[in-house]
């Protein structure tokens, strides 16, 4: 079901060519749900009208969502649950990717790494890949140091807390 959605979605962004837009709305939309549990389980709950959950929704996200998202996301909570916005948000940037010769790469890292930083990373995934590489970086101070990098579905993680817990892991087994 998930993929018929993401097909459906991106053959639409592709007719209004905002692909990109559509991509960064969904994204957003599935990143507020799971930092705001409070707001994933509201959209979940059958004690509220679907139409009133969308009125929350636009009023919520306002400037982050258009009428296809909230098409979208009416149908869902129609039929599903919201919960598979998420696989939908995954296969659509699949889709974007396979078309496009494009592949999104997160960096992950315990500081906010400079734009010379961002770029060498890029393209050296570009250059190895032979493929464009959208990026967006997040920080978490629990990593300690060093990146994780996740490219399409491919997860490469050098930080000193996988270290850590690679090196606890083999002292407890000896």
């Amino acid at each position: 079901m998930t993929k018929k959605y993401a097909r459906a979605l991106y053959n639409v962004a592709v007719q209004q060519k905002d692909v990109k837009e559509v991509s960064n709305r969904i994204n957003y939309i599935v990143d507020v749900m799971k930092a705001v549990p409070e707001f994933s389980q509201l959209l979940q709950t059958h004690q509220v009208s679907t139409e009133d959950k969308i009125t929350i929704l636009k009023n919520v996200l306002k400037d982050n969502i258009s009428s296809l998202e909230v098409e979208l996301i009416s149908d869902i909570l129609e039929h599903n649950n919201i919960l598979i916005l998420s696989d939908i948000a995954k296969h659509f940037e699949y889709l974007v990717e396979t078309d496009s010769n494009l592949v999104n790469m997160t960096i992950t890292s315990a500081k906010e790494l400079s734009a010379e930083e961002v770029d060498h990373i890029q393209s050296s995934i570009e250059s190895h890949l032979n493929k464009k590489v959208d990026v967006r970086t997040e920080t978490d101070k629990s990593l300690i140091g060093g990146v994780r990098l996740r490219v399409g579905n491919i997860v490469i993680d050098n930080t000193i807390s996988r270290r850590l817990d690679m090196l606890k892991n083999t002292l407890t087994q000896a």
